[in-house]
């Protein structure tokens, strides 16, 4: 089977830039053109992603978005409801009520290192010094798991935030992470467990005089009696 002939381009579209090697026949003005498109296209990414970050994820009181460092890859939330039954003549069953239970949701987070949570010094020292980018990586990484452990063990409440819907009045349970060499030894996955806190308790006896409680009431008066022989020698230290 023959194959169709491919013309070659006359000129490579080989961007100038420092480490490319000059090539016989390369544009200079479509080089500097690639390099602008490049370098244009990873800012409008950069936004795209800086915009997507205040929609998605974990946010506590004031809209504060936490785990800043990490980037949502996915949510996952689960509700249902619980019928109560009751048993009847003849082995039935009678359904006579609905609870909401308490929803439960996951949100999955990746981090890299290459969001250190603001686009501070560090970012741009960072993008312009490559050396520096595997050391500020791993203080990234380390950072995220900190913060992710501080708030598995807190008792706050935080919501879970999609563009769509929101839940709120959320605790973190727990989290799990793994990092796999075929995804990048730098890529850490979290995998994060939240669960709905339902505050629905009423405080009782907000009325009564004393806050501990009602007065003692005195029912009468208790004759007093000769306590036995066993009893006497018990209270005295003495044994029988």
């Amino acid at each position: 089977m023959a194959f169709a002939p491919v013309s070659m381009p006359s000129v490579w579209d080989i961007p100038v830039a420092v480490g490319v090697p000059a090539l016989l026949g390369q544009s200079i003005g479509a080089g500097v053109d690639a390099v602008a498109s490049t370098a244009l296209a990873g800012v409008v990414q950069n936004y795209i992603t800086s915009q997507a970050a205040k929609q998605w994820g974990i946010f506590g009181t004031g809209n504060q978005q936490l785990l800043t460092s990490g980037r949502v890859m996915g949510v996952e939330y689960e509700n249902s409801y619980t019928v109560s039954d009751a048993p009847l003549e003849g082995g039935a069953f009678a359904s006579y009520n609905k609870v909401k239970v308490p929803y439960n949701a996951r949100v999955i987070m990746v981090c890299d290192g290459s969001e250190t949570g603001s686009d501070g010094l560090l970012s741009a020292i960072t993008k312009l010094i490559p050396n520096l980018s595997g050391a500020t990586g791993q203080h990234v990484r380390a950072s995220f798991l900190s913060t992710l452990e501080s708030l598995c063990a807190d008792t706050n409440l935080y919501s879970v935030v999609t563009p769509e819907f929101t839940a709120t009045n959320a605790n973190i349970l727990g989290y799990r992470w793994r990092r796999e060499s075929r995804s990048g030894v730098t890529m850490l996955m979290a995998e994060i467990m939240i669960r709905q806190i339902r505050n629905t308790g009423t405080a009782a006896y907000t009325n009564t005089a004393q806050p501990q409680g009602a007065q003692a009431v005195q029912n009468g008066t208790v004759q007093t009696t000769t306590p036995s022989l066993p009893v006497q020698t018990s209270l005295m230290g003495v044994t029988l």
